[in-house]
């Protein structure tokens, strides 16, 4: 498990064999299945895991033995890492859904009140997930809970009791009723079946495992998730995958198992972030006042191989640029990428610094240090290109080929400024330069960023989209 947290995904293998052999272990024979590497040496490697990942899912289908008790407990994953390879992922996560339906049935059971005539009365609307709290998840859905009619909507909360921060008690003073998931899988299973819902909104599936496995029953006659993990589950109970008119690219119905629902407005009223009144100046992360800093503040995970090509055309660009990155969750996670630029990018890697990751207020002062924020291609940010366009900050962007890397594009789109989106990988160094090596360029786009980023924040018809939507399901 080290190792597979570590990035080390034919370690972990290896690791999971020697127990394997000595007994028929069926959730480690899925975890080993389906181990991903975190960080890919090129495309090669990335075609390489997914064939693997799929050979050895069709194996243990086609095992007639393969039984799971408690998924939460014994196979204690997902398929989180699939999303990072810039690949269309259905089929790979319908096949999953297949293997843990096949090893453990009981994972989709049929709450009674689903198979009847719905009573009138107000819709019950559970919203379940293990990060309303001081996270982006929280703060996603938070404008929503705060607006939502009442006089429509009784609204059940599903989550943890362990987490108690400001926006964790907001939430829970704002809803009906709080279900508390436990330790016992199978017995949240029933409560949340118990509490007869019309629909059960996922903010997020795939980032925790006891919502991830939660997913596969029919606890509510609708079921249906949105972008807090931007991929399709393949989970033959979810309904519909919430999405924007702002994001998704033609054809995209075919990445998704579930059916599109593709709002007018973006699938958050997102608050405007809270900003420090005093920031720490780049010299307290360690940086140098002289060079161009160029900071790209995504996860590690979300550094796909296309990166490192950006990294270099900008710093071979700019004489005096330096690429910025946060260290991953798992440091290991920056070592695997060292390792990697000394074969891609040999000529720059010493003008890429990784500095320690941040408390969120010194996370926000680090892009306010930053000269030009560098999304990351394929799998953008989220969180974090809300707060740097609340800071007047220019992202640089590519238009890419699924939702998880529309993102920022779709929030320039919202406040009609396309000058920060790449077409491709060559645009993207050319306005990345552009922005970096020209002050005069970079202050006339942070003004015209001050002039419309009201338009991303606290949107009224968000709460309006989503009720109606909600209304029309049941």
């Amino acid at each position: 498990n080290l190792y597979r947290r570590m990035g080390e995904a034919d370690k972990a293998v290896n690791a999971y064999d020697g127990p394997i052999r000595l007994r028929a272990h069926g959730g480690m024979r899925i975890k080993s299945a389906t181990t991903l590497p975190v960080v890919y040496r090129d495309q090669a490697h990335i075609e390489e895991a997914r064939a693997t990942f799929e050979s050895r899912v069709w194996e243990l289908l086609d095992d007639p033995n393969l039984t799971v008790i408690d998924p939460t407990l014994e196979t204690s994953t997902t398929n989180f890492f699939l999303a990072y390879q810039n690949k269309n992922d259905k089929d790979l996560q319908q096949l999953t859904a297949r293997l843990h339906l096949k090893s453990c049935p009981r994972l989709g059971m049929v709450a009674p009140h689903c198979e009847g005539d719905r009573k009138p009365g107000c819709i019950r609307l559970g919203l379940i997930s293990a990060y309303f709290r001081r996270h982006s998840i929280g703060r996603m859905m938070i404008g929503l809970m705060r607006s939502l009619p009442k006089d429509d909507f009784e609204v059940v909360l599903i989550t943890p009791r362990t987490t108690r921060d400001p926006l964790a008690r907001e939430f829970q003073k704002l809803v009906d009723e709080t279900i508390y998931l436990g330790e016992h899988f199978w017995e949240d299973q029933q409560k949340i079946a118990d509490a007869k819902l019309d629909i059960l909104f996922y903010p997020d599936i795939g980032m925790d495992i006891r919502t991830y496995f939660m997913a596969f029953a029919r606890l509510a006659p609708v079921q249906c998730c949105t972008w807090g993990h931007p991929d399709t589950t393949g989970i033959p109970t979810m309904d519909y995958f919430v999405s924007s008119d702002w994001l998704e690219p033609e054809g995209a119905a075919d990445h998704y198992s579930e059916e599109l629902v593709t709002l007018p407005t973006l699938p958050t009223r997102y608050p405007f972030p809270d900003i420090p009144e005093n920031f720490k100046d780049r010299t307290a992360f360690g940086l140098p006042e002289d060079e161009t800093i160029y900071l790209c503040p995504q996860s590690a995970i979300k550094n796909h191989p296309d990166l490192d090509q950006l990294f270099a055309g900008v710093l071979r660009g700019d004489d005096t640029g330096r690429v910025v990155l946060v260290d991953g969750a798992v440091s290991h996670w920056s070592t695997l990428l060292k390792e990697r630029w000394t074969t891609t990018i040999p000529d720059v890697q010493e003008r890429i610094t990784i500095v320690p990751r941040q408390a969120p207020e010194d996370f926000i002062a680090l892009q306010a240090a930053a000269d030009v924020i560098l999304d990351t291609p394929h799998f953008s940010g989220g969180n974090t290109s809300y707060e740097s366009f609340a800071l007047n900050k220019p992202i640089v962007t590519l238009d890419s080929a699924f939702m998880r890397g529309r993102v920022t594009a779709g929030l320039y789109r919202m406040m009609e400024m396309d000058d920060g989106i790449a077409s491709s990988l060559e645009d993207y160094v050319e306005i990345a330069l552009r922005l970096g090596k020209d002050p005069g360029a970079r202050a006339d786009f942070a003004r015209r960023l001050g002039e419309r980023n009201e338009a991303l924040f606290d949107e009224a018809a968000v709460t309006d989209v989503f009720a109606d939507f909600f209304r029309s399901t049941v």
